[in-house]
């Protein structure tokens, strides 16, 4: 395309469109209107580096042009130019000149700026390129969400889950009672262990009065079943292959490395049982439920629990539903997904995995070196799942724009107040984070939750 000239007294610009969703705009500056920016370099430079006889930033131009030569001042002078009047060419070419871009272009990224015409005594010429949000044409988002949303599921609580619930809430809340007898299935013990490969031992991975549950099955596979029939002061010596996907911490604050290099090999534990206790379960009496809550007795207790088990269904149902309805209006609508948006969105997985691991108390390169991959790697096995979340990201803002779907302050504030409090950082720590940022993050998530809401109508005309 054709460059296309604009006026910004006294430069001017020229604008084209490139591929994959950038403009690139071209603009000259004659020479007098260097001349203050001139001024202005020389006196910084001279700050920055005072000359010998002269206050920081007194000396004359001409003496300035001989310490640091002509050259130095103009590339400084069109930079400060550039920083200047960068705004308003901005401004100029997305909100005024019509002709050549629509006035809906939004800007992502930073812009390359390029000095494409330099020299002492002549016009300053250079080049910027910007990134835009990508337009895309939206399938008939309406009848998409329609159909998709005449598959809802009504979800059903058998009684089988709300026994294993209640048995749950029993074991949880069950009395420990030390025994002499052999360890079984169901018995809560105390072990202290070390380990070995071959006749190494393998430092960091052992552990002192460790907790187990017999039955469980929270542990390495096939430990549990070696620890049956040990009574308390016992002390056994037994072999265990790891599992080949081997990495969990669970047992061990070892190196991470040294984990892994053990998965799939058979181990020694030398093993002291400490303590046998026998758990004994509350009888499921109306005390009991009373004891747990607000409940008058067991039927009300079951009542709530199978209540509680609907509700978190219909929530699952409810989102299997809202990603189906993404995913499918996303899969018919066209759009140039630019690279730029996809390493956003890759930075921002990266992210959430990192605070995800945080919050299981591990340490992100260790994290990494347990799946023999680098940040790098991962970036490259999420790319098409990065474009596919970038594109239902595209969808849903513009189906806010096309029907005019906006939250309001107290649901944007409520998203504020939902990441703080989930995010579990301090109350001083919230103070810095960028209010514009997660001000940004809140309206997307409160205005997406809207668009869903609309989508998933079924009575679209």
């Amino acid at each position: 395309m054709k460059y296309v000239a604009c006026l910004v007294l006294p430069m001017n610009y020229q604008t084209k469109t490139l591929p994959r969703s950038q403009i690139e705009i071209l603009v000259n500056v004659p020479r007098d209107e260097l001349k203050p920016f001139l001024e202005k370099a020389a006196i910084l430079l001279t700050q920055e580096k005072p000359l010998e006889g002269f206050r920081p930033g007194r000396a004359p131009l001409e003496i300035v042009k001989q310490r640091f030569g002509e050259y130095a001042i103009y590339e400084r002078a069109a930079k400060l130019y550039i920083e200047k009047n960068y705004p308003k060419i901005f401004d100029e070419t997305l909100h005024k000149n019509s002709e050549t871009v629509q006035d809906t272009l939004e800007p992502i990224g930073q812009p390359e700026i390029t000095i494409t015409k330099l020299a002492p005594g002549s016009e300053l010429e250079f080049k910027i390129i910007l990134s835009l949000l990508p337009s895309i044409a939206l399938p008939d988002y309406k009848k998409i969400a329609s159909s998709v949303s005449q598959e809802k599921k009504t979800p059903e609580v058998s009684e089988k889950e709300v026994e294993d619930t209640l048995n749950f809430i029993r074991e949880s809340r069950a009395s420990l009672i030390t025994v002499s007898r052999p360890a079984q299935f169901g018995d809560a013990v105390e072990i202290d262990f070390e380990t070995f490969d071959g006749i190494t031992k393998l430092n960091g991975f052992e552990s002192k009065s460790h907790p187990l549950v017999l039955g469980e099955k929270k542990t390495i596979p096939g430990l549990e079943e070696k620890l049956i029939g040990m009574v308390a002061g016992e002390i056994k010596e037994f072999s265990v292959k790891l599992p080949d996907n081997f990495h969990d911490k669970a047992l061990t604050q070892g190196p991470a490395g040294q984990v892994s290099r053990l998965a799939g090999k058979n181990i020694t534990f030398k093993t002291k049982m400490n303590l046998v206790q026998e758990r004994k379960l509350p009888e499921l009496t109306d005390e009991f439920a009373k004891g747990l809550g607000k409940f008058s007795g067991v039927e009300n207790l079951r009542i709530s629990i199978s209540e509680g088990i609907m509700l978190e269904k219909e929530r699952k149902e409810k989102e299997r539903l809202r990603i189906k309805i993404a995913d499918e209006i996303a899969t018919k609508t066209t759009a140039e997904i630019t690279e730029i948006l996809i390493n956003s969105e890759l930075e921002k997985m990266v992210s959430e995995l990192k605070n995800g691991v945080k919050r299981m108390g591990l340490k992100f390169d260790e994290y990494l070196s347990n799946l023999k991959k680098s940040a790098g790697d991962l970036k490259l096995d999420w790319v098409k799942d990065a474009e596919r979340r970038v594109k239902i990201a595209l969808v849903l803002r513009k189906i806010a724009k096309e029907e005019k779907i906006e939250p309001t302050e107290e649901e944007v504030q409520n998203e504020i107040n939902r990441f703080i409090s989930y995010s579990g950082m301090p109350e001083k720590e919230t103070k810095k984070i960028d209010k514009k940022q997660i001000f940004e993050y809140a309206y997307g998530i409160a205005r997406n939750e809207k668009v869903f809401q609309f989508l998933e109508k079924t009575n679209f005309v």
